[in-house]
């Protein structure tokens, strides 16, 4: 197993993991109750460390897949780029869940305030974590880039 393979095993689980703490974050909206919103803070500190493991092994995928012919050099850099930014956007989402579960037991108001902010930085984050994904399939799926339907 070499890097390409971790990369393609990690990437899916900050994109699924994403998803996953905005339904549960939503739903902490609605009941408001602190654990759900602690369950909220640990998932997206979670999905933030799976971000890491992504982001650690971009490199090394990217140096395998460019020694295949035909490989579109602008698909990799726009991917790294999009990468960059998505890693970027999970690791405020995960830092601020760890003051958020430090300061949990004392000052619930500001916790129910984070949880609000962290559900608009999601759901941005899930724009990033659409584009990230789909520029990384073009990469080897052509079929991804022509953007047809096929019968």
């Amino acid at each position: 197993m070499n890097t390409a393979h971790l990369h393609l095993m990690f990437t899916h689980l900050p994109i699924v993991g994403l998803g996953i703490a905005i339904m549960i974050n939503l739903y902490s909206l609605f009941y408001k109750t602190k654990e759900l919103i602690k369950l909220t803070l640990w998932v997206y500190l979670i999905v933030g460390v799976f971000a890491v493991l992504a982001y650690m092994t971009g490199d090394g995928a990217g140096e395998i897949i460019k020694t295949y012919p035909g490989i579109n050099e602008e698909l990799i850099e726009s991917h790294e780029l999009y990468g960059l930014l998505f890693f970027i956007g999970l690791m405020i989402i995960g830092g601020l869940s760890l003051p958020g579960l430090y300061f949990s037991k004392k000052k619930e108001i500001w916790l129910k305030k984070l949880n609000l902010y962290l559900i608009i930085a999601a759901l941005l984050m899930s724009v990033l974590a659409a584009i990230t994904g789909s520029t990384g399939g073009e990469i080897r799926h052509p079929e991804i880039e022509k953007g047809e339907f096929q019968k």
